[in-house]
């Protein structure tokens, strides 16, 4: 036990602070744990700002020490996951970093939780508590291999891609968007591979296997196969790269200097 606390100590001490608060904090369900419930999070919210308060009284800047957790979505993380260790090894050696990638309602759920310092994943996939911080404005293209029979053409239509076999990233919401936003222009698109890899799905549209509606553009997939994005002539809106945190939580210091960071260093 991290904490060297019983479950059934803390369970009673749950208990007490919801008569105490006259609030329901949790939902306990035998099977799937404990979830926090809309009064349970903004409690945590305050607590936390609570305890940052305490840290600037007693003189201790918080992240100084101890751990950070950052929560990427799988498909960002080798933007930004390399730029903040490098950050905090440089700027603050005696903060740990740890990783948590997984799919974007989960990393809120446990930043919610008070179990990650803070997020990045793609605006679409925000959940309503959360608060977004733009980092950089990504759009849709369309990535196909060097020798592709759409590679040639600088802007491309939706309807073009009806023709051709497509592979997508199989991690939601993003399969589900890109499906519908295919749709939304009359689109049924040929979906002939789905792969939760970012990495997997470059590789298979570098062999001129399928186009992918990706938005990071790469040169090369990771085995050098050459690739080209291209750009969507319809207007299909922005799905911007973002780091998150709770609505209503004032960030600590090392919040504010990754974030900081992030927005220098990332590509445009």
């Amino acid at each position: 036990m991290r904490c060297q606390v019983t479950q059934a100590a803390i369970s009673q001490a749950m208990r007490e602070l919801e008569t105490a608060l006259g609030v329901q904090l949790a939902v306990r369900r035998t099977s799937k744990g404990v979830h926090l419930t809309a009064a349970g999070r903004a409690a945590a919210t305050q607590a936390r700002n609570v305890l940052q308060e305490v840290g600037r009284l007693t003189g201790h800047d918080e992240g100084e020490v101890g751990t950070f957790t950052v929560g990427c979505f799988p498909s960002v993380s080798a933007q930004v996951i390399p730029e903040i260790v490098e950050l905090l090894a440089r700027r603050r050696p005696k903060v740990h970093v740890d990783i948590v990638e997984a799919p974007a309602a989960e990393l809120q759920d446990r930043m919610l939780r008070g179990q990650i310092d803070l997020c990045f994943l793609y605006e679409v996939q925000l959940l309503k508590e959360i608060e977004p911080i733009v980092l950089r404005e990504r759009w849709f293209k369309v990535a196909v291999a060097a020798d592709h029979p759409l590679a040639d053409r600088p802007v491309v239509h939706v309807a073009d891609l009806a023709d051709h076999p497509g592979a997508l990233l199989n991690i939601e919401p993003a399969s589900y968007l890109n499906e519908t936003l295919l749709r939304r222009f009359g689109v049924t698109p040929q979906i002939s591979y789905r792969s939760s890899d970012i990495q997997t799905i470059r590789a298979i549209v570098g062999r001129g296997l399928a186009w992918s509606l990706l938005m990071t553009e790469v040169q090369a997939s990771h085995d050098g196969r050459p690739l080209k994005f291209l750009q969507i002539a319809e207007q299909v809106g922005t799905n911007s790269l973002v780091a998150a945190l709770p609505r209503g939580i004032r960030a600590t210091a090392v919040v504010d200097e990754v974030i900081a960071h992030c927005r220098r260093v990332l590509p445009a």
